[in-house]
């Protein structure tokens, strides 16, 4: 593996995770300065999964109405 899909499959599998924070629950941040290439690649990671995840709402949605 890459160093750079290292934090590409972090951003992906940090998607799906949440932290608390006193009574409020939440989506991880990146943990990267933005501006870094791990920041960017961590990034990439996490959109991907959330377009992915995206996608398969809308199909799910549109099936159980009939679109």
């Amino acid at each position: 593996m890459k160093s750079s899909e290292k934090f590409f499959f972090k951003g992906k599998k940090d998607f799906y995770k949440t932290e608390t924070t006193g009574d409020r629950v939440h989506e991880v941040t990146n943990p990267y300065n933005y501006e870094t290439f791990r920041g960017k690649e961590w990034q990439r990671g996490f959109n991907k999964s959330y377009f992915e995840s995206l996608k398969r709402y809308e199909k799910r949605n549109a099936a159980k109405h009939g679109r």
